[in-house]
């Protein structure tokens, strides 16, 4: 059991690795991300449910993400699901992941990983940190490797939209 857990870990550090890199396969083309050339973003008042779904359907609409999102290897973090997506933004290529966790069951593994996110900004995958940001039950990898005035504060403005998320409890 432990060598599998190793073997898991492994494979979802290569897949995280492969994902961070900037080209993919070939004849690849991922969406773009624009913003308004005013700046001006507009945030339904409707609520969102407290999910996953929910925070996507979220930062989709403030223009953090867009595209269709791909399944994550979630388990390996501890979380109970978890998804990534991937476009190009100022010419850049960007990823943005994100996890779900049960805080009322979560074990060892998922634990680690809030604990270290909270109190570090990162998170241990094998050998490597990972940067992450962390909001209740949800945790956020945004990976862009352009160190562009305009893609740095992209992030920072996908940070704020992600720390401001607050879904409602869906009766």
């Amino acid at each position: 059991l432990h060598m599998l857990k190793k073997i898991v870990a492994l494979l979802f550090s290569l897949l995280l690795m492969t994902g961070l890199s900037a080209c993919g396969a070939p004849g690849q083309s991922l969406p773009t991300l624009e913003l308004p050339e005013d700046g001006q973003i507009m945030m339904s008042k409707i609520g969102r449910a407290d999910t996953l779904e929910g925070l996507c359907e979220y930062m989709a609409e403030g223009l953090a993400i867009t595209g269709d999102p791909v399944d994550m290897s979630y388990d390996v973090i501890g979380a109970v699901a978890g998804v990534r997506y991937r476009f190009t933004y100022n010419g850049s290529t960007v990823q943005v992941e994100l996890y779900e966790f049960d805080l009322d069951n979560l074990g060892e593994t998922g634990k680690a990983c809030l604990d270290s996110a909270g109190e570090k900004g990162s998170f241990p995958v094998l050998d490597k940190e990972v940067p992450a940001v962390l909001n209740g039950k949800y945790l956020m990898v945004y990976t862009d490797a352009s160190k562009k005035e305009e893609n740095t504060a992209q992030r920072e403005r996908v940070e704020q939209l992600f720390m401001d998320f607050a879904g409602f409890k869906p009766n």
